[in-house]
């Protein structure tokens, strides 16, 4: 069997697997991101599950599902670089394990068909009571990313990191534009998503090649080749770091450094930045977990993340008001003491180890193999995770100087409380 099929409008990628007794389905469209965008894009992923002519209310489309001894089916939306991406997502009981010879696998792909092809329009447009719904649903997720401080504080350095580029466009939409937004206006960029992103389709399970004669059936899309850019290396413009403080009424401070790395995922030191990131702050035996948390008690949580569609590294720390520039001081001379070359081996080894770990573990969950292979395929990478795990085994000590020598901090965003500035 196949592991890819080209099909009318999308590629078809099977997973097949033991492990599960379900059936995951992913349809991931791909388009630039962009500011006149990314709110219709959200607000759409709200709108498209909500009903379609055969089940016009959400209930009845619940109630199918229920039918489909209860079948899962969610919309997400997320970044990958210069791309926005629209994941529609189902999750049923494979057919064998079912008392009768019904057909999950069809009805959840009809139902992936009638989502985007026999919507409930009416007069070219959404239907408008099920849009102010789903708006009001928006701007409630939009005030659960503010009320997160972690996330909202995280959001606000991509805000001021990404000013100039798409780093800064939100993959949740501007909750300003929200309410401009029309059902008929929400349909026309509907159908020019259908007719322009670019498609792939993922199925991981118990399955065989049957089921291509099944997608060939029930769904096609318009065909077209467009190709998006994702992965990017973020360059730094700023003549110095950009350093933002922000108080609001918290107790716990939140810590955000966005550094440029001169990286991403189709670097040749996309495998020696990963290894890097690991012994930095990517694990619990990173440097910044032993040295900043365990030896100088400094923070609650620390920790280094590779961002390999953006070419980015972000540090993200949760720390006590008094503690920030003792807190920014160590992280900083962390870093400066592995460009330096202070690392030992087996800080490398482990770092293998636990990436080597993590990549095993993405087996046991549907969901983080077709993230995994989605990866690969947006950037166009035809690597096995054997592959993979075979070129981090390869980096060097070496290779890991090198790649930290274009590590440059670029800009600090500083969350603390109202009494801040009082004490400094």
């Amino acid at each position: 069997m196949k592991s890819s099929y080209q099909m009318q409008g999308y590629t078809l990628h099977l997973i097949p697997t033991k492990k599960f007794k379900t059936i995951n389905i992913s349809l991931r469209l791909q388009s630039p991101l962009t500011k006149d965008n990314t709110t219709l894009r959200t607000l759409l992923t709200f709108v498209l599950i909500a009903a379609t002519n055969k089940y016009p209310t959400t209930k009845d489309l619940a109630s199918y599902l229920d039918d489909n001894y209860g079948a899962s089916l969610s919309t997400n939306i997320n970044t990958k670089g210069k791309s926005q991406v629209i994941n529609i997502h189902t999750s049923f009981v494979n057919d064998v394990y079912l008392p009768n010879k019904e057909n999950l696998t069809k009805n959840m792909i009809e139902l992936i068909s009638d989502l985007l092809f026999d919507s409930y329009i009416k007069d070219g447009a959404f239907n408008d009571k099920i849009v102010e719904m789903k708006k009001t649903e928006l701007k409630a997720r939009l005030q659960m990313d503010k009320d997160d401080k972690f996330t909202y504080s995280l959001n606000k350095l991509f805000d001021y990191m990404g000013q100039d580029c798409v780093l800064g466009i939100p993959n949740t939409g501007y909750e300003e534009k929200i309410d401009e937004i029309t059902g008929t206006q929400l349909y026309q960029y509907f159908l020019d998503s259908i007719n322009n992103d670019k498609k792939e389709v993922y199925v991981v399970g118990d399955i065989d090649e049957n089921i291509v004669d099944l997608f060939d059936q029930y769904l096609r899309f318009p065909t077209h080749n467009n190709n998006y850019d994702s992965s990017y290396i973020y360059t730094n413009h700023k003549n110095e770091v950009l350093e933002i403080i922000e108080t609001q009424d918290i107790t716990q401070s939140k810590l955000n450094m966005g550094f440029s790395i001169d990286v991403d995922f189709n670097s040749k030191y996309h495998y020696a930045f990963t290894i890097f990131n690991a012994i930095f702050g990517g694990f619990s035996q990173s440097r910044l977990f032993k040295v900043v948390r365990e030896e100088n008690s400094l923070c609650y949580y620390v920790s280094s993340s590779y961002d390999a569609f953006n070419g980015i590294m972000i540090v993200n720390a949760g720390i006590e008001a008094d503690d920030y520039e003792k807190t920014k001081t160590l992280i900083l001379e962390q870093l400066h003491d592995l460009k330096s070359g202070h690392i030992e081996d087996k800080e490398i080894d482990l770092a293998k180890i636990m990436l080597k770990n993590s990549l095993i573990k993405t087996k046991d969950e549907a969901g983080s193999m077709i993230t995994l292979a989605y990866n690969r395929d947006i950037v166009g990478k035809k690597e096995s995770n054997e592959e993979y795990i075979e070129k981090l085994m390869q980096v060097s000590k070496e290779d890991l100087i090198n790649v930290s020598q274009n590590i440059q901090l670029d800009t600090i965003f500083f969350l603390t409380g109202k009494e801040f500035y009082g004490n400094h």
